[in-house]
């Protein structure tokens, strides 16, 4: 946060006063109606103060910063093509890849941003996306559908804590420096649940170290059918689209024991209930 030379002015005055930093604190949030600095920054202002008899920044010292021409030169390299690297165009403006990069950061405010695969969804995708959701909704509205409905997946789970470094931040006033331990190829293990409107069934776990479509059908067969078949004669399973719930032998073995009573991605030759929407 940036502090104005009036509130900077408040905290030291009133240090000078009490030695207090809670006393201070105090003050500040009743005079300003915010957060006050924390301790460490009042105690930096009065020692400044102190030392200098100001409060102002201090000069910087060091290169010079890029010309005016140059910073446009940059922002007119990527205004032609933004899908350049660095690398390219410090070559072709003849500078250095730092250089480049603290102009797009520090004068443009723009990063990189990686290209993430999806799915292309055409128009056709998205009616059928819209007719799964008004389908689905109109048969939770006529029967008993969620008395039937048996939702199921799988999930991961490593030894280690694996960090998404796109997804995790840690919010604070400073810099905490914290430093988590990664181990590749650390074990990990496949888990399967589904639950029903009255029980859940699990959790299941899987041998092997990757689901396929053979280890995920012997499941089915094996282990969740039966429990399924013992509690009720009529009810309507759920898979989603991974690539094992879709595995030629998967669908081979719904089709021929709940014709008509699954939920899940599937193709023309199948009997789905519903068949899986396209996603990204």
């Amino acid at each position: 946060m940036a502090w104005t030379g009036n509130k900077k002015a408040l905290c030291v005055l009133e240090f000078a006063k009490t030695q207090s930093n809670v006393t201070v604190q105090l003050k500040f949030r009743t005079t300003c109606h915010t957060e006050p600095p924390m301790d460490k920054t009042i105690c930096e202002w009065y020692m400044k103060f102190q030392q200098s008899g100001c409060m102002c920044a201090a000069k910087q010292t060091g290169r010079r910063g890029p010309s005016s021409e140059t910073v446009k030169h940059v922002q007119e390299t990527f205004v032609r093509r933004s899908q350049k690297s660095i690398h390219h165009v410090s070559q072709e403006l003849q500078m250095l890849q730092s250089s480049v990069w603290h102009i797009l950061r520090k004068h443009h405010r723009v990063r990189g941003y990686g290209l993430q695969l999806l799915q292309v969804l055409t128009p056709q995708d998205h009616n059928l996306r819209f007719h799964f959701c008004v389908n689905f909704q109109q048969r939770l509205e006529e029967d008993v559908l969620a008395e039937k409905l048996v939702f199921s997946d799988n999930a991961t789970f490593h030894v280690c804590v694996k960090v998404n470094s796109h997804n995790v931040h840690i919010w604070g006033t400073e810099n905490p420096h914290v430093t988590m331990e990664h181990i590749r190829d650390s074990p990990k293990v496949n888990v399967f649940c589904a639950v029903s409107s009255c029980k859940a069934y699990g959790p299941f776990f899987f041998v092997e170290p990757t689901v396929t479509g053979i280890n995920y059908l012997d499941m089915l067969q094996l282990w969740l059918m039966p429990q399924l078949q013992e509690d009720s004669e009529d009810f309507i399973f759920q898979k989603d689209g991974a690539l094992p719930h879709f595995h030629f032998d998967v669908c081979a073995h719904l089709n021929a024991n709940l014709p008509g009573h699954w939920i899940g991605r599937a193709s023309h030759n199948d009997s789905p209930l519903f068949t899986w929407p396209p996603v990204t």
